[in-house]
């Protein structure tokens, strides 16, 4: 049996994600429904049944939030941890 690798931790929801989760796209000038994954790692407009929300902006896959200046508005926030690959593989 192989060893499991990635995504191995539970996300942690600050909202109901059950409800309509939307992200402003300032590129296209509209507002376009996400999934509750990319919603919590968008940094930019970010509206729930359409009322604004301001909660905050995780590093996307992890619970380690982001400092919402370091990254460009309207994009989703990506970690940039080294993926490792044992060799041979």
């Amino acid at each position: 049996m192989s060893e499991k690798t990635g995504n191995t931790e539970k996300l942690s929801y600050d909202f109901d994600t059950a409800r309509n989760l939307e992200v402003f796209m300032p590129n296209l000038q509209n507002w376009y429904r996400v999934t509750s994954r990319e919603f919590r790692s968008f940094n930019g407009k970010r509206r729930i049944q359409g009322s604004e929300y301001s909660g905050p902006v995780y590093l996307y896959g992890t619970n380690k939030r982001a400092n919402k200046s370091k990254y460009e508005i309207g994009k989703i926030v990506e970690h940039n941890f080294k993926s490792i690959r044992r060799p041979g593989e």
